[in-house]
């Protein structure tokens, strides 16, 4: 896809951890879903789509590195719980999903996220097949495969669907966890990952009881286990670590492990631990930001991951190290990063995700450029997102969002029968008459894509 953004007011760019870059006045070109130019001017084909952007800020979309996106069908269904007794609820829950309820319900997700800025997510769920489907529908680029233990691993079938999708989708391996799957399973999703080179997508250290657990059942903590068998490496993305040691940070860095944190989710389920921002980010480790599913944060917004990223810190470490900036860059270039996307940066080359904010709210004035990253962290709101653009296509705007409305009325038929079913499992799940440690496979046959 082709675009032209023209004369953006402002136009912020990450370009390190330590260093944002806010330009005044430029050009952007979209050209097949990549930056062709960004400079004062830049000469627009013929017949090219153009939007004025004399009144916006431009900036990277952000990146999901960690959700569960057909969750927003359990938004609220089990909030107040800690995590394992949550877990009791959501799994109970999770026998009765359907393929065309994953999918209506991620379509919801993928508009949530649109709306929100958010031009790429990494997902782990079940029936991968239709949350790519969905994605692609709402025009998102999307990491997700088969789950192990419930999916089939035949990796040249999703290999054969990621070839038709443009390049708007990618396969991981999705692992629940040390915890929620046979030790057989798990070394055959990473035999895999080696074989094929494919990325491992996995819950780790989450809980002090998942930590606890682990250590009783194999002798090591969570990250020293992966380390003793050899399955850390640049291939592995792992989620949370909001229990872990600082020797494990360091076989983390040593094997170029990527991460993805999720503070408002780990902060909602009482988990008690923080994942140790500061001591990653100087060792050199590569941090993404996610939002976990609805069930657990209620909201797929990486504006306020970002927000809540600084804040538990602070809260945490009672320092301010970890500034606007950082979160900012983890939240885009750093997102995008850990899914080995080249983008959450505005230059020639990278991928055409951009987002498009509105400035004229009170709560973004004064609108100084020196204070344009604080305002985006602290105080932007999802009303202020104008346009999404993802791989040089509007995906929301206002132009857009009667066509994204009228999908999410039609999603919600589909989905509120299984609603229904669902609240009449809380009752008995509150009795204490349905109990789970094993993950449900839910209801159908579970396989990956056919090819084509």
């Amino acid at each position: 896809m082709s675009l032209l953004l023209r004369q953006c007011k402002y136009v912020i760019s990450p370009l390190s951890l330590h260093e944002i870059a806010v330009y005044g006045e430029r050009d952007i070109l979209i050209e097949n879903g990549v930056i062709e130019c960004f400079a004062k001017h830049c000469d627009a084909p013929r017949g090219i789509d153009i939007i004025d952007c004399r009144e916006f800020i431009a900036m990277p979309a952000l990146g999901n590195a960690h959700t569960h996106a057909a969750m927003v069908a359990l938004r609220g269904y089990a909030d107040d719980y800690e995590l394992f007794e949550w877990l009791e609820r959501v799994w109970q829950a999770e026998k009765l999903l359907s393929r065309d309820v994953v999918y209506f319900a991620t379509l919801i997700g993928c508009i949530e996220m649109a709306m929100s800025g958010i031009g790429a997510f990494q997902d782990m769920y079940f029936f991968p097949d239709e949350v790519v489907r969905a994605a692609l529908k709402i025009g998102l680029r999307v990491r997700t495969g088969p789950i192990v233990g419930i999916d089939n691993l035949d990796m040249k079938r999703w290999k054969a669907l990621e070839s038709s999708s443009n390049g708007m989708f990618n396969t991981v391996i999705n692992l629940h966890s040390l915890y929620g799957v046979d030790m057989d399973l798990i070394e055959k999703a990473f035999e895999l990952s080696k074989t094929h080179s494919i990325d491992i997508h996995m819950h780790i250290s989450e809980t002090r009881r998942e930590v606890f657990e682990v250590k009783r059942r194999f002798g090591k903590l969570p990250i020293e286990f992966l380390e003793s068998r050899g399955w850390l490496s640049p291939r592995l993305i792992a989620v949370h670590l909001n229990w872990v040691t600082t020797w494990e940070l360091d076989y983390i860095a040593r094997a170029k492990v990527r991460v993805v944190v999720n503070p408002t989710s780990g902060a909602k389920l009482a988990v008690g631990g923080f994942a140790p921002l500061r001591e990653m980010l100087e060792r050199g480790i590569d941090v993404g930001l996610g939002t976990d599913g609805a069930c657990s944060s209620n909201r797929l917004s990486i504006l306020r991951e970002m927000r809540m990223l600084v804040l538990l810190y602070r809260h945490n470490y009672w320092d301010t190290w970890i500034r606007a900036s950082h979160a900012l860059y983890i939240a885009t270039r750093g997102s995008y990063g850990v899914m080995k996307i080249r983008g959450g940066v505005i230059e020639p080359g990278a991928v055409g995700d951009i987002v498009l904010i509105d400035l004229k709210t009170p709560w973004l004035y004064p609108t100084t450029p020196t204070r344009l990253v604080s305002h985006i962290v602290y105080a932007l709101e999802q009303s202020n997102i104008r346009y999404t653009i993802v791989n040089g296509r509007v995906v929301w705007s206002p132009e857009t969002s009667e066509n994204l409305v009228k999908l999410f009325l039609e999603a919600t038929k589909h989905i509120d029968r299984y609603i229904d079913k669902i609240e009449e499992l809380r009752e008995d799940v509150r009795k204490g008459e349905a109990r789970s440690f094993t993950i449900p496979k839910p209801r159908g046959e579970q396989d990956c894509p056919q090819a084509g």
